[in-house]
């Protein structure tokens, strides 16, 4: 294993809980969007909370994951403005 490979990884671990959780709420808010589609609040409460997700996986260097926050921030976002995604 790698040195840098050990730095990510130690981490990860120190912020893992606050991801865990910040999921949670995007999670929360995806599931009330499916329930309620005309509630556009939920699901900018979701984006929002995958925007600090990608933001804290930069911040750690993890940018493979921080580009699937991304992609899934983009997402919620054509929801939210209704644009259509392919």
């Amino acid at each position: 294993m790698r040195l840098q490979d050990n730095i990510n990884f130690t981490t990860l671990q120190w912020v893992k809980p606050e991801l865990d959780e910040t999921l949670g709420v995007a999670r929360q808010a995806l599931e009330a969007y499916v329930d309620n589609p005309g509630d556009r609040d939920v699901m900018r409460s979701c984006a929002d909370s995958l925007h600090q997700v990608q933001g804290t996986l930069r911040m750690v260097e993890l940018y493979g994951a921080a580009m699937v926050a991304e992609e899934m921030h983009a997402l919620a976002r054509a929801l939210v403005d209704r644009k259509s995604v392919v």
